[in-house]
C-alpha cells in the first residue's frame, strides 16, 4: 500500500501541463516552447528521455519504444518548431520541445494502423520547409518537398491500448489467468488501487469501462498486489522521479449525426 501511495504523490506533484497540438488544424500556438528545465512530455520513457535531453546537435529520424523521434536546430531561436505529417493530411501541427542544448525534438507517437512509410514537413515559424536532418526527401506533383521515414518490421506497436469511445469514455482490457484480482490505476483516480477493479467477463478475460477527463493519462494494471504495464498497449510515459506507465491521450469523440454523415 504504501509503494502505491509514493507512486500517487510523487506523480500527481510531477505531471505538468504537456504541449500537444490542436487536432482542429490551423497554425500551430505561436508562444514559446517549454524553457529546458520543463520535464520532458509524458509519453516518453525514461530511457529515451536522456537520449533527447542529452543531444547537442540535429540527427536523422528514428524510432524507440514505439516512437517517432524528430529533431531540428537553427542559428536563432524561434517561436515554435512543429512537424506536420501526410497521413493527418498536413492539418495537425506537432509542436516540438526544446532541450537545454537548444536542440528541439519530437516524440511522435506510432500507432498500430500508422503507415509503414511516414511523409512529413517541418513547420518554423509558419514556414513550411524540409528536414535537413533527412536525406530521404523527394518532392510532389507540385513541387514541394516532402521528407520520407520508412519503418522497420515490427516498429509498429502492436495495440494502441484501451479502446476510446464516446464522450469520453475509455474500455481497459486485461487478458491473463482466470480468478485473478484486476485493477487499474493512474492519473485519473489518484493512484488509489482499491477504486477501479476489472470484471473477468469471460474466464481470463477482464474489462472495465471509465469516462475519463480529455488528455494524457497515465497508468499500470495491479494484478493481485503487483503494478505492472498494459501488456496491450505499446507506449509508455513516465514521470520526474523516473517511474514508467502505460500511456495514451484521451479524445473527445462524439458521434455523427445524419445530418453531418
Amino acid at each position: 500500500m504504501k509503494h502505491f501511495v509514493k507512486i500517487a504523490v510523487l506523480t500527481l506533484l510531477s505531471l505538468p501541463g504537456v504541449a500537444f497540438a490542436s487536432e482542429e488544424g490551423g497554425e500551430a500556438p505561436k508562444k514559446p516552447l517549454p524553457p529546458a528545465a520543463t520535464p520532458a512530455p509524458e509519453n516518453i520513457n525514461t530511457f529515451l528521455h536522456l537520449k533527447v535531453i542529452e543531444l547537442k546537435k540535429a540527427v536523422p529520424p528514428f524510432v524507440d519504444d514505439g516512437k517517432l523521434i524528430l529533431t531540428w536546430q537553427g542559428d536563432f531561436r524561434p517561436r515554435y518548431v512543429a512537424a506536420a505529417f501526410q497521413h493527418e493530411h498536413f492539418r495537425q501541427k506537432h509542436v516540438f520541445w526544446r532541450n537545454e542544448n537548444g536542440i528541439y525534438f519530437l516524440v511522435y507517437d506510432l500507432a498500430s494502423d500508422s503507415p509503414t512509410t511516414l511523409v512529413y514537413r517541418l513547420i518554423v515559424d509558419g514556414l513550411w520547409q524540409g528536414d535537413p536532418t533527412n536525406a530521404d526527401a523527394v518532392r510532389n506533383d507540385q513541387g514541394i518537398l516532402l521528407n520520407r521515414v520508412k519503418l522497420a518490421s515490427g516498429a509498429l506497436p502492436p495495440h494502441d491500448g484501451p479502446v476510446q469511445g464516446y464522450y469520453g469514455e475509455v474500455v481497459f482490457t486485461y487478458h491473463g489467468k482466470p480468478g485473478q484480482q484486476i485493477a487499474v490505476i493512474g492519473n485519473f483516480n489518484q493512484w488509489d488501487p482499491f477504486s477501479s477493479y476489472l470484471e473477468e467477463e469471460q474466464p481470463g478475460d477482464y474489462r472495465l469501462s471509465l469516462v475519463l477527463p480529455v488528455g494524457p493519462v497515465l497508468y499500470r494494471f495491479v494484478v493481485g498486489t503487483k503494478s505492472i504495464l498494459d501488456p496491450g498497449n505499446g507506449h509508455t510515459g513516465h514521470d520526474d522521479q523516473g517511474g514508467v506507465f502505460s500511456f495514451f491521450v484521451n479524445k473527445k469523440v462524439v458521434p455523427v449525426t445524419v445530418l453531418e454523415a
